[in-house]
């Protein structure tokens, strides 16, 4: 993964991010890979610094701590599926049946992701996340109370309208804002998303006013991998980014002050049954380290790479 600055310390962003709620995630993964899909707004990137042992950790980081929390990560994510098992499956179908715990092999394959012709039209999706799974442990997680109320969030199913348009080119891309607007309102209130000042294929930058949220949010999503691969029959479409999110609360006068940082890996594997398109998902969140927050740069040591958040989703759009 990049190495990234972190512009504040996780104790000082904390309490600002813990009271964004669970529902921030769900639009992040929707930003992240620019197309309608749910996976980032059920967890939350905020409370992972609450608990005790977290905050113990931050507070007096040294080798010790280090080595206790790789010596919890379990033996079993150091290894990935067989090369003969990968060459059965196409990359992005390997990396999720599998649920392959190393980074993106893949770079930026393209200028956009270009759907099959037939996502183009409006759609009404349901999304429903399936489990939640923490590689790393439920310290690197978040801890005990953070892996719970993520728990809670498997079976539940958010409902919005995603939209697809052909480009002149003849291309069909996803209408990015639309898209962010519409699950924004599902799920975090119909005046949620205050400006969209950037939208493009490898950037998009939202300020959102969360409801119940004490403060308005900056999210900018930087495009750093991207991958599209040919399925194996005309009604299945592969695809699948990574993105470098950027979560900053903004002051009174509107400038952002601390932030969080991530990379999210999400994949989405589209199926065509007549009017309906299933999709299958998976969302993997990394950590990054920091030259400015040493507590960071631990606990990415500590996450060897691997993925401290994963979820899988089930996903269907209906042709409105």
């Amino acid at each position: 993964m990049v190495l990234e600055s972190s512009q504040t310390s996780s104790n000082e962003k904390a309490p600002i991010f813990k009271a964004m709620g669970m529902k921030m995630i769900l639009l992040l993964v929707t930003l992240n890979i620019l197309v309608p899909c749910v996976a980032f707004m059920s967890k939350s990137f905020d409370i992972r610094h609450t608990e005790r042992e977290n905050t113990r950790l931050f507070q007096s980081p040294d080798r010790r701590d280090t080595i206790k929390i790789l010596g919890s990560i379990p033996v079993g994510i150091l290894a990935g599926p067989s090369l003969a098992e990968d060459q059965q499956k196409s990359v992005l179908e390997s990396r999720l049946v599998e649920n392959s715990l190393q980074p993106p092999p893949y770079g930026m394959e393209g200028s956009d992701v270009f759907y099959p012709s037939w996502f183009e039209g409006r759609w009404k999706v349901a999304s429903t996340c399936n489990e939640v799974q923490a590689p790393c442990g439920n310290l690197l997680f978040g801890g005990n109370q953070t892996f719970a109320a993520a728990q809670k969030e498997v079976g539940n199913t958010t409902l919005y309208e995603s939209r697809f348009l052909r480009t002149q080119n003849d291309n069909v891309v996803a209408d990015r804002e639309f898209n962010v607007r519409s699950i924004a309102k599902a799920a975090m209130g119909s005046n949620s998303v205050l400006d969209i000042p950037l939208s493009t294929p490898n950037k998009m930058t939202c300020i959102l006013a969360p409801e119940g949220a004490p403060t308005n949010l900056r999210v900018d999503l930087l495009i750093l991998n991207r991958l599209q691969e040919p399925a194996p029959t005309p009604t299945q479409f592969f695809c699948s980014e990574v993105a470098r999110q950027i979560v900053a609360p903004l002051g009174s006068a509107g400038a952002p002050s601390a932030t969080l940082l991530k990379e999210i890996e999400t994949i989405s594997l589209y199926e065509q049954i007549g009017d309906v398109v299933t999709c299958r998902q998976r969302s993997a969140t990394f950590l990054l380290p920091s030259q400015q927050n040493p507590q960071a740069t631990y606990l990415w040591q500590a996450s060897r790479g691997r993925p401290i958040d994963v979820r899988f989703y089930t996903v269907k759009y209906t042709k409105v």
